[in-house]
C-alpha cells in the first residue's frame, strides 16, 4: 500500500476531486470488480490528481468500470472481540491514518459512528460484506455502523442511486445484500454500459426489474428512484467521497477522525480490531 506522507494527506483532504466519467466499456456491462483479496478495492474512472490513503493492489479508479468477474465465496470467519480501547498495537500512518481535520459526524454523544465506503460493483465489498453483518451484530449499542456508496464517475453514480433507492424504501435489510449477489453471484449488473457511457434508461429499466421482482410496486419505484431527495443524497455521497479521501472500496472512517481499511490494518480480522480499538478510544473520551 502507497502511504501518504502528512503533508501530502493534508493536500489531499483540501483538494481532492472526484474521478471522471467512466472509461468505455462492452456494452450491457455493468462495473465490477477483481477476484476477491483480503485487500481493498478501488474505484471506477480517472481518480484524484494523486491517490489517496490505500491501496493500488485491488480495483483502481480507472478499473472500475471493468467486466465484473467471478468472485470467491465469502469470507467466513469468527467475529471480533469487542472494542479494547487500546491502541498501542496500531501505528497511526501504518495501520491508520488521521484526518488533519476532524470530519462532521451525524450521531448523537455518546455514540461512535463508524462510516463504511462501498462500491456494489467492488468484489472485496462483496466479500467482506459476511463480516460486516456479524461484526454489526455484535457490537455494542454505542457504536454507530452507517454506509456511504462512492461517487466517482457515472457509473459508480447509478450504482450508488439503487443503494440510496433501497434506503429511501426502508429495504436496505432485506435487499442491500441481494443487490451484491445479483452482480456478483448472478452476473446481472443493474447498471448498464452502452458504448462506453451509461445508459440511463436500460439501466433504470433493470432496477426496476430487479426491485419489482422482489415485492417493491413500480409506483413506489417511481417515487424514489428520481425523487429530488435521492439526487441531493447522491450529491452528499460524492461529497463524502472527496471529504473522506475515499480512492477505492472498502475503506472505514472512524467517527470521522481515522481512515483505515484491510490493507492498512494488515488483513481482514486486524481490520474490524482496528475499528474497535479506535472507537473504543474515542467512546472513552466521551
Amino acid at each position: 500500500m502507497k502511504k501518504l506522507a502528512p503533508i501530502l494527506f493534508a493536500a489531499l483532504l483540501l483538494c481532492a476531486a472526484c474521478g471522471q466519467e467512466a472509461p468505455p466499456a462492452e456494452d450491457q456491462q455493468a462495473p465490477a470488480p477483481a477476484p476477491v483479496a483480503a485487500t481493498p478495492e478501488a474505484p471506477p474512472a480517472a481518480a484524484p490528481a494523486k491517490p489517496a490513503a490505500g491501496s493500488s493492489d485491488g480495483e483502481t479508479v480507472d478499473e472500475a468500470v471493468s467486466a465484473t468477474s467471478p468472485i470467491a465465496a465469502a469470507v467466513a470467519a469468527t467475529t471480533p472481540a469487542p472494542p479494547s480501547g487500546s491502541t498501542q498495537r496500531w501505528k497511526e500512518g501504518e495501520n491508520f491514518i488521521a484526518y488533519p481535520v476532524a470530519q462532521p459526524v451525524t450521531t448523537p454523544p455518546g455514540k461512535v459512528e463508524i462510516v463504511e465506503g462501498f462500491w456494489y460493483g467492488c468484489g472485496h465489498c462483496f466479500a467482506l460484506e459476511p463480516r460486516l453483518e456479524s461484526w454489526e451484530k455484535s457490537k455494542p449499542d454505542w457504536i454507530v455502523l452507517k454506509r456511504t456508496p462512492v461517487v466517482w464517475n457515472e457509473v459508480t453514480r447509478e450504482d450508488a442511486r439503487v443503494f440510496i433507492t433501497i434506503e429511501s424504501l426502508g429495504l436496505l435489510d432485506k435487499l442491500h445484500a441481494e443487490v451484491f449477489r445479483q452482480i456478483h453471484v448472478n452476473k446481472e449488473p443493474l447498471t448498464i454500459i452502452r458504448d462506453g457511457r451509461v445508459d440511463k434508461a436500460a439501466t433504470e429499466k433493470s432496477v426496476r426489474e430487479f426491485l419489482t421482482s422482489r415485492g417493491v410496486s413500480a409506483e413506489d419505484f417511481a417515487k424514489a428512484y428520481r425523487s429530488f431527495s435521492t439526487e441531493n443524497k447522491l450529491r452528499q455521497a460524492e461529497n463524502l467521497s472527496r471529504r473522506y479521501l475515499l480512492d477505492h472500496t472498502p475503506m472505514f472512517v472512524v467517527h470521522g477522525k481515522y481512515l483505515t481499511d484491510a490493507e492498512m490494518a494488515g488483513g481482514v480480522d486486524q481490520l474490524f480490531q482496528v475499528i474497535n480499538d479506535l472507537a473504543a478510544r474515542e467512546h472513552e473520551a466521551t
